[in-house]
């Protein structure tokens, strides 16, 4: 008896790890990030690629860790950018990015089976927002404006 609990235990422990590797927000073997800015409602011609893993881990790390906002409402306010995350053998995953003037992010996946609204964490904000920066001159939005 304590032997067949004990086997039930592990393999509720093993199925629980496997279903938790699997959530939809957890990114693997991401190789770069494609970024294209907007300017307003339309997506400009620039672009910029992120190679170096430190980059690409920011991202990543961002998008791995952004809560998904409890009552969903899709922004009405233009993104700031529109990112994809190219990975390794598998399809590819795009997100808008919203980053306000006193550090708020927000991205919405580009998925139709997660067209999810999540809320970023300061720090990933910041650290999103430092290596934009690098890269072009980041235009931070005022604030951003939700349908009711």
């Amino acid at each position: 008896m304590k032997r067949n609990l004990l086997i039930m235990i592990i393999l509720i422990l093993i199925l629980s790890i496997s279903l938790s590797a699997c959530s939809t927000n957890e990114l693997e073997n991401v190789e770069k990030v494609e970024a294209s800015f907007w300017i307003g409602n339309e997506t400009q011609s620039e672009e910029v690629a992120f190679k170096e893993k430190e980059e690409v881990d920011v991202f990543v790390g961002a998008t791995n860790n952004a809560k998904e906002l409890d009552d969903q409402k899709v922004i009405k306010t233009p993104s700031v950018l529109t990112y994809d995350l190219i990975i390794a053998g598998s399809n590819n995953k795009g997100f808008h990015l919203w980053i306000t003037e006193d550090g708020e992010g927000f991205i919405q996946s580009l998925l139709p089976e997660d067209s999810l609204t999540y809320q970023l964490e300061k720090g990933s904000v910041k650290d999103v927002t430092n290596i934009l920066n690098k890269q072009v001159n980041l235009t931070l939005l005022p604030n951003i404006e939700f349908e009711k």
